[in-house]
């Protein structure tokens, strides 16, 4: 079977002209072009026009949380015969983009390769912005008091604050 391979961009804080979400969107731009692939992705997200883009079920200005986009990443793969996703999110949200996206599939029952794109290495040291409307990634220290929180979780908790 021919792998179909699908992009999926989180932004990082709001709004899209953050530096981290510009960033993130000329990442998907080039890649999408490159790998002939569509995206998936949030409102602060914005590829270039001639990229296929469907984006996540969110109101304008309140983002979904990264369980809620996974879960509709993952309907949408399913929908569209995706295999492969390749993430592009910020260096410091992957770990939960990974954790949220095993369990979307799981509790789906659809499973498809994960690839982090290489591109976001590059710039390890733009993601926080203190412009940024969402607190939690205005500073690394706030990003992380906040991450050792919702890694402590309970699963179960999680899932009715974040799904």
């Amino acid at each position: 079977m021919k792998t179909k391979i699908g992009i999926i961009a989180l932004a990082f804080g709001r709004p899209k002209s953050l530096p981290s979400n510009r960033i993130i969107s000329e990442i998907v731009t080039k890649k999408a072009k490159e790998l002939s692939a569509p995206v998936y992705t949030q409102f602060d997200i914005r590829p270039n026009s001639k990229v296929d883009v469907y984006y996540t079920k969110e109101k304008p200005g309140y983002p979904a949380p990264t369980l809620r986009v996974m879960r509709g990443a993952v309907q949408w793969a399913y929908r569209k015969g995706i295999t492969k996703f390749l993430i592009v999110a910020a260096k410091p949200h992957l770990p939960r983009c990974i954790r949220d996206l095993n369990y979307a599939m799981k509790e789906a029952k659809y499973q498809v390769e994960i690839e982090i794109c290489k591109e976001i290495e590059a710039h390890s040291d733009k993601w926080f912005c203190p412009q940024s409307k969402q607190r939690h990634t205005r500073s690394k220290w706030i990003w992380e008091c906040r991450e050792i929180i919702i890694r402590l979780l309970p699963f179960f908790i999680y899932k009715r604050i974040a799904g």
